[in-house]
């Protein structure tokens, strides 16, 4: 199932569906912080109570893969993104498809957003001065080419119409030409750079990432932009409580790596699998929320880049 495409400013993913088993013994010691109450031993929880099984490989990866790689430079990581949004995520969803979409799909859809999120920042809970909970996820805008496509549309939705031309597909012809977009204005991809950008309307208005479903889609792509993968995975697995192409393209928008070829890991190899690597893990796994918290450990050191 797994595809190699490049996209601006994105990192490649794909995926592949196996199981997850023999993960717990390796790290019985492991703190278990991902209750929605964040408890006075959870706050005072640090770096330090990374266990040492997992330092060596997440160190190698964060020094060798994400700093080399610049993968964690960009101010416009997940981080950045709910600090920036005072706690909060914002989507539009960009619907490259014919099918149309129900009332109950869409509501759906802005629910998985907010699991697939949350499945990630519930490790940051209480974790290193890491400020938020429960973080809020709003679709503010939904992008199509027709909209008619938006049925039993209610008065709060918002609807963008405007399409440019897919360039993919040019050279695939099963790829919907028009790609609707949302007003650039309204991006915060567009206008990170710029910490005095007002966007029209207010925070409230803007999107800091699209859902993006395209039909003939193969695997998945992520970044800072957001994620793309085919319209039917998202409709078909809207109501799982773990998706796996969906987290592990969230997981490239914190900034981390793929693992493809064996000179992209850790020497020694992983101690646990973990869901960035396409085919190990189809859940987010003990090492994935420790190398989330660590890479939160180093990039607040930049004082200045995390203003709630």
């Amino acid at each position: 199932m797994s595809i190699r495409r490049k996209w601006i400013l994105g990192f490649l993913s794909a995926a592949l569906t196996v199981s997850l088993a023999g993960t717990a013994a390796a790290l019985a010691k492991t703190p278990q912080r991902q209750t929605n109450a964040v408890s006075q031993a959870a706050i005072a929880a640090s770096l330090s109570d990374m266990p040492e099984a997992l330092r060596p490989s997440i160190e190698w990866v964060y020094n060798n893969r994400m700093l080399k790689e610049n993968s964690v430079g960009r101010k416009n990581l997940i981080f950045d993104q709910i600090f920036a949004g005072k706690g909060t995520i914002n989507y539009v969803v960009r619907w490259q498809s014919p099918k149309n979409l129900t009332l109950q799909q869409r509501q759906d859809i802005e629910r998985m957003l907010g699991r697939q999120l949350n499945n990630w920042t519930k490790h940051l809970k209480g974790y290193d001065g890491w400020p938020y909970g429960d973080i809020p996820v709003k679709v503010v805008g939904w992008a199509v080419a027709n909209p008619a496509q938006i049925l039993n549309k209610q008065p709060h939705e918002i609807v963008y119409t405007q399409t440019i031309v897919d360039e993919l597909s040019r050279t695939d012809p099963r790829i919907p030409s028009a790609l609707p977009v949302a007003p650039s204005a309204l991006s915060r991809f567009e206008h990170f750079n710029d910490r005095n950008y007002v966007y029209p309307g207010g925070l409230d208005k803007r999107f800091d990432m699209y859902l993006w479903a395209t039909a003939n889609f193969g695997g998945g792509a992520g970044g800072d932009w957001g994620q793309r993968m085919s319209d039917e995975y998202i409709l078909s697995t809207v109501n799982n409580y773990e998706v796996h192409i969906m987290e592990h393209e969230i997981g490239h928008g914190f900034g981390l790596p793929d693992f493809y070829g064996a000179q992209d890991r850790p020497p020694g190899g992983f101690p646990l699998p973990t869901i960035m690597w396409a085919g190990n893990s189809t859940t987010i796994t003990d090492w994935d929320a420790w190398l989330l918290r660590y890479t939160w450990s180093q990039l607040k050191k930049d004082a200045q880049r995390f203003q709630p």
